[in-house]
């Protein structure tokens, strides 16, 4: 490789010798050969016959030449050297010269041991732009080097201009030709230079030396007379001398610059070295001029290096050529020497230096007469393959200098060490002139410059004989150099440290000044601050200084009137962790004062001149305060400080006096506000302190707004606009907290805050801060408003962000609620160098807190900052009187809003009337995900799922904090997780459901949050037969904000929307939904919302009916309703019914939205399961539990879920058994979801034990409900809590339970069933008996109800009208026009009346047709029933059919649509119609694509809530003062059954949160005596009437505080003891009973009125006893006994509606029927109390269900207990202990509660039972 380059270079020096070009016609720098060859001029008399035919050698008369052959010429040895050039034909191994002849060269020979140096001069030539030298070299040597140096004549410098190094040693003769530009007369010298290391084999020679015509020999005669000049001065060549301390001085004294000439203020080395050069010289470690070719090709491993002037290869730099073993070589670059600079004087240079080994390099300021230089730049190590520019600071150097260039290496060297174009700037000194500016400038005394007067008294000689110093007051001045002069360092507590004066660099690398201002050198003396330890950031150093008079004082003298105080100085502010440096003006004597100026971070490595002007009408002192940075690399210093103009005065600054204030009383103003209102400036006006800080202006005068947060704030000025900081007192001064900043006053420690603000995108700009120079890791500082009393529905709150450093922390948005605060938006870590925009919307809340919170990162390379924070649109809208426009939606408040904000999960109106769900009727299909999915489906043929998900993402950096709809963190959300282990370009997908052809004006809302760097890709796209069309494409982040997108969706066919998110290039790329919201325009496709059933085999059930595995039918309406209607279970086994799991899930499913399950298992010792199921009690027993998957995470939910159960009985109970352990782990959480509602009922968390436990929840009277148990992940990639044995019990409704309807509006069937009301007289039979549709004349007489069977003028008889702006009519008939379309026959039994109908034939397709009630219906929600029933058949491309309320803007909203073909069938439809606002109904037909697209309505009715705009029920059900009423089922007991530990409602409520004694206060006692109690009223009872259930006392206060327990007849109820005093323990003369001596009172006589209800009294041994009547029992006669059945139901009052509710009187009269015989055939006997708890939520851990199972519930007679007010269902009871033989023998209490049979057990419960 060295000898491929070696040979490429070879060829490139030979070039012009070897490859003449051939042209036609050569240019003016070329010469024409004879042969038309053309060779360069500067190839011309060189002894070499370029052209072949000797042409170019001809007519060389102008040239000086020689070849040697014939002595030395006119060129001369140099008697200063040890050895000589020496003229042979023959050296050591060079045989020929360069022309391979034997003729004559100059050869260098080494002498042994000794270093050889030999010169050769040239004659003396005039100053030349053209003269050339060329000549033939040859070095043979590893150890020598040649070169050409140019010596001015007259001065006798030189300078190198050329050199050949033995680094390129090539053993043949070469060409270089050198072209020569000069000022002044000049000689050359060719040096050849072998070292004391040279062997006698190498040699160093040339030859044929030819100058061109353009060198001209300076005659002797002209020669200057040796003594022209005086001795020490400069001859400028003319005759003219100078000075020699004019010479180099950076100012051209002689005529042509002479006396600069060897000492450039600008240099790029391509001609010459310009005066720089190497010293010393020869030890092989060297600084050579050169290009890239002449670099050593060892030192490229990259490629060719061009110059920094020309960036070319050809151009010439100074570089390091190494060429020794030395382990210490040193190479010292010298510039030429400089007389002096001025003070702005600096030096630019770009420096190269580059490779593994490079080494350091040193720059130094070496000063004549100064041993030791000083260093004054540095470079360590590789710097990369780049120039790179370096500025130094000369400034102010009175004595010749000279700057040196030092290149270490330590034994190995290896790279590139180059410098190119060193520029000295202004460095000369000001040039004399004869006159300056009076009163601005100062004429100096000699060298006669002016100089501005700011800069006399400076300590900088700046006229250069220092006559702007002289006459300076030294108390004025301070260079340092001998102390703090007048200067003191602050002693008064006012700072935490000292300034300290030093010379030459601070203690730290790489900050603070390398050399003093005054002389420029290491040896001059500063101060500055040390920020290394023990400092800490923002500690502060101060200097004092003298105090100084007044600048103005009245009467002065008027002379200094136009002369001001001026304060100078030096500061360096040097380092990456400079933070502030500041003056100060003060005029008491403690205290900061005035800040004159600041300065901040790191301005580099140079001194900086500051002047202030002084203006005080008081004594004053300057203060000098620099504060230290963030880390040890921010050490300032300053020097050279003055004052000029400025009186100094003795003494001392007087101390601040503060005045005694005596604070007055605060004054009220007077008003007359009510209390708890807010008084505002004005006079008189009072508002609620509901309208203080809400954004708007209530007092006319702003003042309610006037202490709250702005709506718009920019920090500028540092105004915070009623943000506050919270500051904690046991935080340190140097903790993490937000400040205002500025662009303008970051400093290098700083360099994380942004430099331009965002408001002004300025560095004036502000903004707020958290700096993480301080604090330290996880620290928090809040910025929070005061309390918002309200905010409007749109409110928003916009903000922008700055996060940029490798560390930084995280900003997040928090709203505190009475002191709870919830995260609603976060962002962490590096952001970028950029603002990004935060959104929150915060929408309508009341009393709250905004809160930016900033945490800091684990260092300070990362600051958080925020701007521009506003918010926007959150007045609350004011009231308005108007009526809302059409396309504005009427609140139930009456506020109004635009239609598009409709059910968009958002509460617009105030009162979430917008949001009502039966107001969103018409939206379909929107979802929130709050729960599941709702109508979107995974999509099978993607890579991995859609999540649901609350609160934060995983990923860290990336997703919401909180979802949209709720904005807290337990609001849900679908995601897509980009991390691990989905891969780049994985897609999931998530389909809606299929929307129809016909939807009209449908449009798509969703939001999305799409934030992080991840770039991934959000799709959404519609699907028609399985083509997929783009409507929107997303990718990137798009913001940390919740965004929303509407899309309009139309197409020819049916579709489906769907939406694909794909993985980006990182995991930091989460993509989120939520809130996907459909217009009301967008329907529902036929196939979507028609039920799809197959029809059963032909002939095995009926139209509509399902076949049981038995082979019996049911209906849909008999699935799903607690009863076995088919006897095997078909009906009811897949809607999650009781179920041991042992033989399957028995219906109850998983939900589709989770990203994990409950699973099917077994018991298991070894894994995180439990170790035996609770049914068979071993491993082999089945039950569900929670998996453990590999990416589980804390918080992941898994939910089973059973179907939609019909109705619930009064008294339904879920009973089922958990187990949740330290090391099964999870929470369950029992939730019922209706139709509006999910509520939780009950939760485990924690370890319960290693064992099963039971739980037991009631169901009672729900309707069309769902069972949810949900599972939580306790802990990260965890499970294992488990669920058995579910047991629904007593859940089927029975009509023998009176009045225990779900709902009090619900109708009895005369069959004691329940419907819901809104199905009464809706000409469809509900009721099995029909008598829902018996007595409907005033329903059906309603407005707006018809069955259209009228001749004519239907319109006026239906109280309905034709939309005159619709596109054509309804009308009525008893058929259609068009055959085949529309129905035969109308609704009505028979078929013979008429129908409303649309002729489609004569019409467009997508023609509407309107119909509407003429009567306005009342404002209601929820509780109108509008029924009807349509016919859709004949086409498949049918219309639609919807239905409308119309308030009175005119606004429709949809409640309800119907498209497609639905059978050759009337179909039902049954609409809730809900407005907020009075409104009419519309019927709105839409023609579809072809004339067979009838449609016909008929039998419209609406409910009696319709009519009056509530709902209408009963009145109250109420029981007699002596009666307890039941809670569910109706009944009313006698009160003295309630809490007697025997249930006797049907619902059992009667033994429900019984207390344990009777509340009440017993009155003070001591006015009676012995055996007496005192009522209240003084009045003194026999003790043995003290709790015995009867009150005695005028208050029944004798009851009060007595214990419920139910003794036996004869047993008194003692308030001291647990239990019942015996009857044996009466009278005994033993007292049992305290205090009151119960027990032995009244043992010889019968209190008056003792018997109760005609009883008589006897007095017997154990005292008094009550012979009771028929019917009566207790101690006092005064207890209903039970053994007869007597519970009455409650009366109902008088009600108006009694045609309504004919079916509810009805029901109670056969329910009593029904009473009446089952209490003639049984008889309740007294059976064993169940525990209360058994009727209530339980969860007992020590239930005993063997102790329960194998005992018998029989009265002390024997009698088996019954309970009529329990009924079984159909079949037999399910037993979910089929092992347990002989406990199942036998009937229990147990048995009788389980609704219906399950085939899924092998053996049912014998449940016959015998009475004796």
């Amino acid at each position: 490789m060295a000898l491929l380059l070696y040979s490429v270079w070879l060829l490139l020096e030979f070039s012009v010798v070897l490859h003449p070009v051939f042209v036609t016609a050569c240019s003016d720098q070329e010469l024409t050969c004879s042969q038309g060859l053309c060779v360069a001029r500067d190839s011309l008399c060189d002894f070499t016959d370029d052209c072949g035919d000797g042409r170019d050698e001809e007519n060389c008369s102008t040239y000086t030449r020689c070849d040697f052959e014939e002595g030395f010429c006119d060129l001369i040895q140099s008697s200063d050297t040890h050895s000589e050039w020496t003229r042979t034909t023959e050296a050591a191994g060079l045989k020929q010269d360069h022309r391979n002849t034997s003729a004559y060269f100059l050869s260098l020979l080494p002498v042994g041991g000794n270093r050889s140096i030999a010169e050769l001069n040239s004659p003396v030539f005039l100053l030349s732009q053209t003269c050339q030298m060329s000549f033939y070299h040859y070095v043979g040597a590893t150890h020598g080097h040649l070169e050409v140096l140019v010596q001015s004549h007259s001065a006798g410098q030189r300078s190198a201009v050329w050199q050949r190094s033995s680094q390129l040693q090539t053993d043949a003769w070469l060409r270089t030709a050198i072209h020569f530009t000069s000022n002044h007369s000049f000689q050359v010298v060719i040096r050849g230079e072998l070292s004391v290391k040279s062997e006698a084999s190498e040699v160093l020679a040339i030859d044929d030396l030819s100058f061109s015509p353009g060198c001209v020999i300076l005659p002797e005669s002209s020669f200057p007379p040796p003594l022209a000049c005086p001795p020490s001065w400069f001859s400028c060549g003319g005759g003219e001398c100078i000075e020699e301390s004019k010479v180099c001085d950076f100012t051209p004294h002689c005529p042509h610059g002479e006396d600069e000439a060897s000492c450039s203020t600008e240099c790029d080395f391509e001609s010459d070295s310009c005066g720089w050069y190497e010293f010393p010289h020869g030890d092989g470690f060297d600084w050579v001029r050169g290009s890239s070719a002449e670099i050593p090709p060892d030192y490229f491993d990259h490629p060719a290096l061009p110059d920094h002037s020309t960036n070319s290869t050809e151009g010439h730099f100074m570089f390091i050529l190494k060429n020794s073993s030395s382990l210490y070589p040193k190479a010292v670059l010298r510039g030429p020497w400089f007389q002096q600079s001025a003070s702005g004087c600096t030096m630019t240079f770009w420096h190269y230096n580059s490779g593994i080994s490079v080494g350091a390099a040193d720059m130094a300021l070496r000063i004549k007469g100064v041993e030791n230089s000083t260093v004054i730049w540095t470079t360590l190590y590789d710097q990369g393959r780049r120039w790179n520019q370096v500025t130094v600071q000369l400034g102010r150097i009175t004595q010749p200098f000279q700057i040196t260039l030092a290149k270490i290496s330590l034994g190995v060297f290896d790279g590139v060490s180059a410098l190119d174009d060193v520029t000295f700037e202004n460095c000369s000194m000001p040039p004399a002139v004869e006159e300056c500016p009076a009163h601005t400038h100062f004429h100096c005394l000699h060298t006669k410059a002016c100089v501005e007067r700011l800069q006399l008294c400076d300590l900088v000689d700046d006229c250069g004989d220092r006559s702007d110093e002289e006459g300076c007051s030294l108390e004025l001045q301070c260079n340092f150099e001998d102390g703090l002069c007048g200067w003191k360092q602050e002693q008064s507590g006012g700072d935490a440290f000292d300034w300290t004066r030093i010379s030459g660099p601070t203690p730290t690398l790489n900050t603070g000044p390398w050399k003093d201002h005054t002389l420029g050198t290491r040896y001059g003396h500063y101060l500055y601050i040390e920020s290394s330890l023990p400092q800490e950031f923002r500690d502060t150093a101060v200097l004092l200084s003298p105090v100084f008079h007044p600048t103005h004082q009245p009467g002065g003298d008027s002379s200094r009137s136009h002369r001001r105080c001026v304060f100078r100085f030096h500061y360096c502010m040097f380092g990456p962790h400079v933070f502030t440096l500041a003056v100060y003006l003060r005029t008491t004597a403690t205290g900061r004062g005035l800040m004159l100026w600041t300065g901040y971070g790191d301005q580099g490595n140079l001194w900086h001149k500051k002047t202030l002007y002084i203006h005080s009408a008081q004594s004053f002192q300057i203060l000098i305060e620099g504060t230290v940075g963030d880390d040890f690399k921010g050490d300032i210093a300053i020097d050279d400080i003055s004052f000029l103009d400025c009186e100094p005065c003795d003494g001392e600054l007087p101390s601040l006096i503060t005045p005694a204030v005596t604070t007055p009383a605060p004054t009220v103003l007077p008003h007359s506000c009510p209390e708890g209102q807010f008084v505002c400036g004005t006079h008189g006006e009072c508002i609620p302190l509901s309208q203080v800080c809400d954004f708007k202006h209530d007092c006319s005068d702003g003042l309610d707004e006037t202490n709250c947060v702005k709506e718009r704030c920019g920090f500028e000025g540092g105004d915070t606009c009623g943000w506050t900081i919270v500051k904690h007192s046991l935080v340190p001064n140097h903790a993490f907290r937000w400040a205002t900043g500025q662009g303008e006053s970051i400093h290098y420690g700083e360099q994380y805050h942004p430099t331009n603000d965002h408001t002004l995108n300025s560095p004036e700009g502000w903004y707020l801060c958290a700096d993480s120079s301080n604090g330290y890791y996880g620290q928090t500082s809040d910025l929070q408003t005061p309390v918002i009393s309200s905010t409007g529905p749109q409110c928003t709150l916009i903000f922008w962000y700055h996060m940029n450093g490798f560390t930084v922390g995280t900003l997040q948005v928090l709203l505190r609620h009475r002191n709870a605060p919830h995260v609603v938006w976060s962002e962490a870590g590096n952001q970028g160098n950029k603002w990004r925009r935060g959104e929150v919307f915060l929408g309508l809340l009341n009393d709250i807190q905004v809160v930016f919170r900033a945490k800091r990162g684990i260092s300070y390379m990362g600051d958080v900052v925020i701007d521009d924070v506003s918010f926007l649109d959150c007045s609350p809208p004011p009231p308005s009187d108007q009526p809302c426009a059409p396309e504005q939606y009427t609140c139930a408040n009456g506020h109004c809003i635009p239609q598009d904000n409709l059910c968009d999960f958002t509460n617009h109106c105030g009162d979430n009337s917008d949001e009502d769900p039966y107001i969103c009727k018409g939206f379909s299909t929107r979802c929130n995900f709050e729960f599941d999915l709702c109508s979107w489906r995974q999509c099978q043929d993607d890579d991995f799922d859609w999540l649901l998900k609350a609160g934060s993402t995983p990923t860290f950096g990336t997703g919401p904090s909180t979802d949209h709809t709720l904005r807290d963190p337990s609001g849900h959300y679908i995601y897509l997780e980009s991390s691990f282990p989905q891969a780049v370009g994985d897609t999931a997908r998530v389909t809606g459901p299929l929307l129809s052809s016909r939807s009209s004006e449908c449009k798509m809302r969703f939001y999305f949050h799409m934030s992080g760097d991840g770039f991934g890709t959000l799709s959404v796209f519609t699907k028609t037969k399985g083509h997929l069309h783009l409507l929107l494409n997303l990718t990137g982040d798009q913001g940390n904000y919740w965004q929303m997108r509407e899309i309009p969706l139309s197409s020819s066919a049916d579709f489906q929307v769907m939406f694909e998110g794909k993985v980006g290039r990182t995991e930091k790329g989460d993509i989120c939904l939520d809130d996907i919201i459909f217009s009301p325009g967008c329907l529902l496709a036929a196939s979507a919302t028609i039920n799809n059933t197959p029809s059963p085999p032909s002939g095995s059930c009926p139209l509509g009916s399902r076949l049981c595995e038995n082979g019996r039918c049911f209906t849909p309406e008999q699935s799903c309703d607690f009863t076995d209607d088919c006897g095997d279970g078909t009906d009811e086994k897949d809607c999650g019914t009781s179920c041991s799991f042992e033989n399957g899930r028995c219906g109850w499913k998983s939900s589709l939205a989770d990203t994990f399950d409950w699973a099917l298992g077994s018991g298991s010792v070894q894994s995180i399961r439990p170790p035996h199921d609770h049914t068979l009690m071993d491993e082999n027993g089945n039950f569900i539990y929670l998996e453990a998957t590999p990416v589980g995470l804390k918080g992941d939910k898994a939910h089973i879920r059973s179907s939609i159960w019909r109705e619930s009985s009064s008294n339904c109970k879920l009973s089922f058994w958990y187990y949740i352990s330290h090391k099964a782990l999870g929470n369950i959480r029992l939730l019922i979801k209706t139709e509006n509602d999910l509520v939780e009922v009950w939760n485990k968390t924690g370890h319960q034990g290693n064992k099963w436990n039971r739980a037991e929840v009631p169901l009672r009277k729900l309707r069309k409900f769902e069972v949810i148990f949900e599972g939580i992940r306790s802990k990260d990639v965890s499970g294992g809590a488990a669920l058995d044995d579910l047991e629904f019990i007593d859940c089927a409704p029975s009509a023998v339970e009176s009045g225990s309807c779900p709902a009090v509006t619900d109708f009895v069937c005369h069959s004691g069933h329940c419907i819901e009301s809104h199905l009464v007289c809706d000409n469809k039979a509900d009721c099995t008996d029909g008598s829902d549709e018996m007595d409907c004349d005033s329903i059906l007489d309603s407005p707006g109800a018809c069955d259209f069977n009228m001749k004519d003028q239907w319109e006026e008889s239906c109280q309905l009208s034709q939309d005159p702006d619709d596109d054509f009519d309804w009308r009525i008939s008893h058929k259609t026009e068009t055959p085949g379309a529309g129905p035969h026959t109308d609704h009505s039994p028979g078929g013979g009346g008429n129908f409303l109908y649309i002729h489609s034939a004569a019409q467009r397709e997508g023609d509407v047709a309107k119909v509407t009630t003429s009567s306005v219906f009342p404002a209601s929600i929820g509780l109108c029933h509008l029924r009807f029933w349509f016919f859709m058949n004949s086409s498949e491309r049918m219309g639609t059919l919807k239905v409308f309320t119309v308030g009175f803007s005119g606004s429709p909203l949809l409640m309800w649509a119907a498209t497609g073909n639905h059978g050759n069938k009337w179909t039902y439809a049954n609409v809730i119609l809900s407005n907020s606002a009075p409104f009419r109904v519309t019927f709105q037909a839409e023609v579809g694509g072809d004339m067979w697209t009838d449609i016909a309505l008929d039998d419209i009715s609406y409910t009696a809530e319709c009519m009056v705009g509530g709902p209408v029920t009963p009145q109250p059900l109420t029981c007699a003062v002596d009666q307890f009423q039941c809670a569910y089922s109706f009944q009313c007991i006698p009160a003295s059954w309630w809490c007697d530990e025997e249930p006797d409602c049907a619902d059992e409520s009667d033994e429900e949160r019984c207390p344990t004694v009777i509340p009440g206060t017993v009155p003070p006692q001591g006015g009676c005596p012995a055996g007496f109690y005192q009522c209240s009223d003084y009045r003194c009872l026999p003790s043995i009437l003290r709790c015995d259930g009867v009150q005695d006392c005028s208050i029944g206060e004798d009851e009060h505080g007595c214990p419920l327990l139910q003794c036996e007849l004869g047993e008194l109820v003692c308030e001291n003891s647990p239990g019942c005093v015996p009857l044996q323990k009466r009278c005994d003369h033993s007292t049992d009973c305290l205090p009151f001596l119960s027990d032995e009172s009244s043992c010889h006589e019968c209190p008056p009125g003792y018997c109760l209800n005609r009883g008589s009294c006897l007095l017997e041994r154990h005292g008094p006893v009550c012979i009771c009547q028929t019917g009566w029992t207790g101690n006092r006669c005064h207890v209903k006994k039970k053994n007869i059945l007597t519970t009455s139901s409650p009366t109902p009052e008088d009600t108006k509606l009694d045609s309504v509710y004919v079916g509810i009187g009805l029901m109670l009269l056969v329910a009593g029927v029904a009473v009446c015989v089952l209490a003639s055939c049984k008889k309740k006997c007294h059976f064993i109390k169940p525990n209360p708890m058994d009727y209530g939520v339980m969860d007992n851990p020590h239930f005993d269900w063997k102790a329960e199972l194998s005992s018998l519930d029989k009265s002390p007679g024997g009698c088996p207990s019954t309970n009529p007010k329990r009924t079984d269902g159909q079949g037999l009871s399910i037993s979910v202990y089929p092992w347990r033989r002989e406990v199942e023998q036998v009937s229990n209490r147990k048995d009788a509660k389980l609704s219906f049979s399950n085939p899924l057990y092998a053996h049912g419960a014998d449940c016959k039972s015998s009475e004796p």
